[in-house]
């Protein structure tokens, strides 16, 4: 059996002996950083594990399918944000599940930039691809309040943007699948997003 770190036992206050393979899984999430938590998260996309994991403002947090917990806590200053820019369909959420949100747009380039409302900083300008679930992460400083706009060439609807000021505090969304991509000249999107408040979780 692979030894775990010191410090990864200390956190679950586990022994090596009789461990299971769950135990040790949640030893080893409980060691990784913050930033490595979500990759994680990611790793386990859609597993068959029964494994959720889902991102707070404070903490990346997994689930094992026998209710075992880990959770890995995000530094004050930063905030998680996950953000899925869409064009015809999207779904109400408000902590992101990496192992499971899935957005619409999936593989596509768009152009993106957040600035910070209050004084007027550029923290984001630069040319983005959608992830394989549709969403684009971003680590930002937390308790600001960030204007975000995207720009998506659409191959059917052309040049589309969404804008959206997103807060980062501690009881802030970090699923944001609320930012439609409409056309430039502010005319009726094609389609609505599905019913459901912003609040909403997975």
């Amino acid at each position: 059996m692979k030894k775990l770190t010191l410090s990864a036992l200390l956190i679950l206050g586990l022994s090596a002996c009789g461990q299971s393979a769950t135990d040790k899984q949640a030893a080893e999430f409980a060691a990784l950083d913050h930033q490595a938590a979500v990759l994680q998260g990611h790793q386990w996309y859609k597993n068959d594990e029964g494994i959720v994991v889902r991102v707070h403002p404070d903490r990346v947090n997994a689930i094992f399918a026998d209710g075992t917990e880990a959770s890995v806590a995000i530094p004050e200053e930063q905030f998680y944000l996950s953000i899925a820019p869409w064009a015809t369909f999207t779904h109400p959420c408000g902590n992101h599940v990496p192992t499971g949100c899935t957005g619409e747009l999936i593989g596509q380039t768009m152009h993106m930039s957040a600035v910070d409302i209050e004084s007027g900083e550029e923290i984001l300008n630069q040319m983005i691809t959608t992830q394989h679930d549709g969403f684009i992460d971003f680590w930002v400083p937390a308790k600001r309040q960030l204007a975000f706009t995207f720009h998506y060439e659409h191959p059917e609807l052309g040049l589309l943007e969404a804008k959206e000021v997103l807060p980062t505090f501690e009881d802030s969304r970090t699923c944001i699948t609320t930012m439609q991509l409409k056309p430039m000249d502010g005319s009726a999107p094609v389609h609505q997003a599905e019913a459901g408040g912003h609040g909403h979780h997975h």
